[in-house]
This record gives C-alpha cells, sequence and structure tokens, in this order.
C-alpha cells in the first residue's frame, strides 16, 4: 500500500513539472509567433525555460529593470512568478541564424547582493550532428569551476515535419531533461555561487548562526575541537578566534 502511494506521488510531481514546462514553453511559443522552429531550437528554447525555473534570470531582464522580479532565498531554487513573468517577454537569447548551431544567454542567480558580478554565469550550446553540446560558465573573477553536459536532441524533440498538432506531442522525456540539465548544470553552479557569497545555500555546519557554533565549540574537548578544524579552513580560522578569546 505504501509502495503504490509513494509511486503515485511521485508520478504526480513529475506530472507537474512537466505541465509547468510545458505552460511556459507554450508562453515563449506564442511570442515567436507559432513559427515552425528547428529541432535545436526547440530545444534550447526548453534548456531557457529550466534555467528560469532553477533560479536564474536573463541579465539583459535585470539591466531593463523588468517589472514584478524578486529576489530568490538561498535556500530556493524557483519562483513561479519569475518564470511566468520571463516567459512573457521575448527570449534575449542569441543564436546564429538560419543554421542555428550556436545559442547563448547571459543569466544571472536571483538574489539580493551588491556582489552582482558573482552571481553572473554565460550558458553557450554549440549543435554537432545530433547532440547539443551545454557549457555553463561562472563570471571569471570567482575562479569557479563551470559545468556541461551532452544533450541528443532527437531524444527529446520529435521532428515537426511529421505533422504533429501540439506542443506537448514535440517533446517527449522532459522529466528525465529536467533532472539531468538540474543535476549537471543549474543546481551545482547556483550552489557554487552562493556559498562563494557566504549564503549557504544547502543545510551546512556554517549555515547555522555564528552564536550558536560558538556555543557548540564551548561543549567540545581540545580533542573534538582539533578534529572540527580539520573540515574547512572557515571552521579552522574561527575555532582560533574563539579560542584566543577564552
Amino acid at each position: 500500500m505504501i509502495k503504490i502511494m509513494w509511486k503515485t506521488m511521485e508520478g504526480n510531481e513529475h506530472d507537474d513539472a512537466k505541465k509547468s514546462l510545458l505552460e511556459s514553453l507554450n508562453d515563449l511559443y506564442k511570442l515567436s509567433e507559432n513559427k515552425v522552429l528547428s529541432q535545436a531550437h526547440c530545444l534550447f528554447m526548453t534548456v531557457y525555460v529550466i534555467a528560469l525555473q532553477t533560479g536564474f534570470i536573463p541579465q539583459s531582464f535585470i539591466v531593463n529593470r523588468l517589472k514584478g522580479l524578486v529576489p530568490l532565498d538561498s535556500w530556493s531554487t524557483t519562483h513561479k512568478s519569475n518564470v511566468k513573468i520571463c516567459c512573457s517577454q521575448p527570449p534575449s537569447y542569441h543564436r546564429d541564424s538560419p543554421h542555428e548551431t550556436y545559442f547563448s544567454e547571459n543569466f544571472i542567480s536571483a538574489l539580493k547582493s551588491e556582489e552582482e558580478d558573482k552571481l553572473k554565469s554565460k550558458l553557450i550550446a554549440i549543435i554537432t550532428g545530433d547532440f547539443m553540446m551545454l557549457t555553463l560558465s561562472p563570471h571569471p573573477m570567482t575562479n569557479l569551476l563551470g559545468r556541461s553536459s551532452c544533450l541528443s536532441i532527437g531524444r527529446y524533440v520529435i521532428d515537426q515535419s511529421e505533422g504533429k498538432t501540439s506542443l506537448d506531442s514535440c517533446y517527449q522525456k522532459l522529466d528525465q531533461l529536467q533532472n539531468q540539465l538540474r543535476n549537471e548544470l543549474f543546481v551545482p553552479l547556483r550552489v557554487d555561487q552562493l556559498t562563494l557569497l557566504g549564503a549557504f545555500p544547502l543545510p551546512s555546519f556554517m549555515g547555522i548562526p555564528r552564536e550558536l557554533r560558538i556555543e557548540i565549540y564551548k561543549h567540545l574537548s581540545s580533542k573534538e575541537l582539533h578534529k572540527l578544524k580539520r573540515v574547512s579552513k572557515d571552521i579552522l580560522l574561527e575555532i582560533k578566534i574563539f579560542r584566543n578569546k577564552i
């Protein structure tokens, strides 16, 4: 009984994610005046929407002060209104036309910070045969590692020349595509960016208030503090300051 309920819940989550993705794609297709797009363009448009759903916003929308966009909390990766607002605007990404073998977009992670450059990144897609090679590169000043992923275009986008009439029928395996891009590109880089700013996007020891960490240090033996110092440079420095004060 429990297994059946779990599978049902999991299926509902996948259905909701697919529905949300298709709704956003439908908004963008309307802006393209329902023109027939290449398979590569359809796939990159989907990548673009998944980026929006994972807390990334086109830099041009920020520069032009697009109304309604809100910063996200460090532990959050999505805001439905942000996605809706971005998908109500013509996509700002660049592409080489008419061949469409290259796409690019400059993003910024949605977070309120005075160090915006550290939140910037560039997404590039290069088409080679039936494959799309994706790279997501952070701003050079951060010294963070970039991320990459390879997608089979035909695996996710069905050739529209076959007379498909609905948007849903043009795509397949969207849940797999979402998982791959979130896990390989967007979430890891956003986590790295926020960690660099000290925002601690994931549950961690350094993510709890400093006052609580000091209380924890007070209850640890010298041997335990010595082991804890080896976890990270930040903890090492903090424990040294703590021990100098006692």
